[in-house]
């Protein structure tokens, strides 16, 4: 009877447990999926603090993306990840950069800043899946390509105040489970972090340059001011040498004149005659070092003037076993200028690099390229080059490394004519041997070959 009676009451006990037991198992497993969902987030928010942490301390862009895009593989369990982001020389989403993901040598991945990927994304501001971009932009788009070839699944742009500075792509999770809220909620507060290194990592490396322009400009000025003080010393002298000088070529003048005079004087006031004359020739080039001969500067065509003196060694050059090579644009390069004093410039140059090869032959490259508004010419050649401890020095009057024939006047006299062209010269060495000499002029306003 007893055990009937448990019986008749265990429907009535398990009624109850279905009552009260359950409503509070379901409670608690809806506080244990907050608490996962929570620990999630937390988990996220400390990874983001850390990895800012990170981030902000690097200034260098490459570092900052390999950082982002191993965050981004690991955290979000894929295969790989690509970001593209602003160049700093140009303002176009060309610097990609991507891990782990099979990507084409000839396929060149930039994104325009006025397509329309990137515009829909500057406007939404946010995370966007695949499918949501293909009813904003046109399937048959480049930019649609280009995300095929990524194998995209995730499109997550970096916004700095409005301005879009580059995309970060991300596929399917190894896991082949879609993208999930805190997904996205992750990634946007990475890239939100990323877009003020990125922004950081530009102004750092525009205060290194222009740090570096400064420096520059600098010792150009130094470099200026000492030759100019130079200048004026050997200016001062030459005026004083000059009238001696004339006196003493006067009276070799009536010496040779005179009846009486037997050969053998004859010759050898001649001799005298010619090294007076000699030191004439170095009076001018003093002068002319400091105050180049005033010549009206025209509108000219500089390729012009470099080919002509190109032409007038060309043979000569080439008997000794030196060929030429010349790399110029092919439109003109308009500059105001002395024709004549360029010449000057260049054939001394010449020269000088013929010197320098003349024992064995070798190779002398004239190039040409213009850029902001100024027009670079170098001569390159393949000779034994300038010593390093010589390179200060190599524009200064009277230093030459030609101990026997050189009076050290010739690349002084060079320098200040470019500085009366408003221009600069500027002597290095080659990284595979030889000397290298770059003039750089302005280009005439108007006239900016970007060729």
């Amino acid at each position: 009877m007893a055990d009937n009676k448990d019986q008749d009451h265990r429907p009535e006990s398990i009624e109850r447990l279905r009552v009260e037991e359950f409503p509070v198992a379901s409670q608690i497993g809806a506080l244990t999926d907050a608490n996962k969902s929570l620990r999630r987030k937390i988990f996220d928010l400390y990874t983001i603090f850390e990895i800012s942490r990170h981030l902000n301390s690097m200034l260098n862009l490459e570092s900052l993306l390999d950082a982002t895009l191993f965050t981004c593989i690991g955290q979000m369990g894929v295969a790989g990840a690509a970001i593209v982001v602003q160049d700093a020389t140009d303002n176009k989403l060309s610097h990609f950069h991507w891990k782990g993901l099979t990507i084409p040598k000839d396929i060149i991945m930039h994104f325009s800043r006025v397509g329309r990927l990137a515009r829909h994304l500057q406007r939404v501001g946010q995370p966007q899946l695949i499918r949501e971009l293909q009813g904003a932009i046109p399937a048959e788009s480049d930019d649609f390509d280009k995300l095929r070839i990524i194998e995209a699944e995730l499109v997550v742009p970096l916004i700095s105040k409005g301005n879009l500075l580059g995309i970060l792509f991300l596929p399917h999770k190894l896991s082949e489970m879609p993208y999930q809220e805190n997904d996205l909620e992750f990634v946007s507060i990475l890239v939100n972090q990323l877009s003020v290194a990125i922004v950081n990592a530009h102004l750092y490396e525009s205060e290194k340059q222009a740090l570096l322009e400064l420096r520059s400009a600098q010792r150009r000025l130094i470099e200026s001011e000492r030759l100019a003080a130079l200048g004026r010393l050997a200016a001062s002298i030459a005026h004083e040498v000059n009238n001696p000088l004339g006196i003493i070529k006067n009276y070799l003048t009536i010496l040779t004149k005179m009846p009486e005079i037997s050969v053998d004087a004859k010759d050898s006031v001649t001799i005298v005659h010619e090294e007076v004359d000699r030191i004439a020739r170095i009076v001018r080039q003093l002068l002319d070092f400091y105050r180049p001969t005033l010549e009206r500067q025209i509108e000219l065509n500089l390729i012009e003037v470099v080919n002509s003196t190109l032409d007038l060694v060309s043979q000569k050059l080439e008997s000794i076993g030196i060929e030429i090579h010349r790399d110029f644009p092919a439109d003109d390069i308009r500059i105001s200028g002395s024709s004549s004093r360029l010449k000057q410039v260049f054939l001394n140059l010449i020269l000088n690099a013929r010197d320098s090869m003349e024992t064995g032959g070798g190779r002398l490259m004239v190039e040409a390229r213009c850029m902001d508004g100024f027009v670079e010419v170098s001569f390159s050649d393949t000779g034994a080059g300038i010593p390093a401890a010589d390179l200060p020095r190599i524009f200064e009057p009277f230093f030459t490394t030609k101990k026997e024939s050189g009076t050290g006047l010739g690349l002084a006299v060079c320098h200040g004519i470019i500085t009366s062209h408003n221009g600069v010269i500027s002597a290095s060495n080659n990284a595979m041997g030889g000397a290298k000499f770059t003039i750089k002029l302005p280009l005439l306003k108007g006239k900016d070959a970007s060729a």
